[in-house]
């Protein structure tokens, strides 16, 4: 599963693009109830980025897009213990490199990069922050779900790059599109930390991209603080087997999903 352990080769962290943060803020503290905190001002060299928090800890990063062309979204990136070693491996499996690493005095290491098919994913290699300080509870970052038109290609580049594994969770489902799971030990079910969702012509997004799932307690009731707030419904609220849950957009159109999961016991 996604942890805030210094754990490589899972999602580690996420942040979002945004034409306005400030806006963008006040839309995820209404949400979610997170906080903001500036860690970097504007500069000529780049917008600021600041970090969202929950409860005191951090569950993301929040930054102006430098490029006004620039489609708000959000990206999630995944821990690795060497970044110019991942982007050479990447590379040489297919991907393109949109930034290359680079350091954050004190904190540590990112790049960005596009998979063969064209989903935008990143790397974080931890000094002095790890990612997330917490993941998995209510109103924090609970799974990594591709979607893609190329699933095959998909499970050969991730297990070459992360060694990852893949483990078939629904045949045929949704909407004849099969869904797989990305795991670290098939089999077990706490070792899961993300999916495959294909796309085809009937769902609501047709691009290839990386959606961060938020665990919450009320499904219903944070889709109705998401469009009060501004935001919009791709998928409504429904059950699944892993408990109910939403595809949504905030103001500015970046996607995310949340669940709220089947209680255990």
């Amino acid at each position: 599963m996604i942890t805030s352990d210094d754990t490589p080769n899972l999602p580690g962290w996420i942040d979002l693009g945004s034409p306005d943060p400030g806006a963008s803020a006040e839309f995820y503290g209404r949400v979610f109830g997170w906080t903001s905190e500036q860690l970097m001002p504007d500069s000529p060299d780049g917008p600021g980025y600041w970090s969202l928090r929950k409860d005191g800890k951090s569950v993301a990063g929040l930054g102006g897009l430098s490029d006004p062309a620039a489609k708000p979204d959000w990206t999630t990136y995944v821990r690795v213990a060497d970044a110019a070693a991942s982007v050479a491996a990447a590379e040489a499996g297919g991907a393109k490199v949109r930034v290359p690493v680079m350091e954050v005095p004190g904190e540590g290491s990112f790049a960005q990069l596009t998979d063969p098919s064209g989903a935008e994913f990143a790397l974080w290699q931890p000094g002095g922050t790890t990612g997330f300080e917490t993941c998995c509870v209510d109103d924090t970052m609970l799974w990594a779900e591709l979607w893609t038109r190329d699933p095959a290609a998909a499970k050969a580049f991730y297990p070459a790059l992360f060694g990852w594994n893949v483990e078939p969770y629904m045949e045929g489902a949704p909407e004849g599109g099969g869904y797989d799971m990305w795991t670290t030990r098939p089999g077990d079910p706490l070792a899961a930390f993300g999916g495959i969702m294909t796309i085809t012509d009937q769902v609501p997004i047709q691009d290839e991209k990386w959606i961060p799932y938020f665990m919450v307690a009320d499904a219903d009731r944070t889709v109705e603080r998401v469009t009060g707030s501004g935001g919009t419904v791709l998928i409504p609220a429904a059950d699944a087997p892993p408990g109910r849950l939403a595809a949504l957009t905030d103001q500015f159109g970046a996607r995310f999903n949340i669940l709220q999961p089947v209680p255990m016991g």
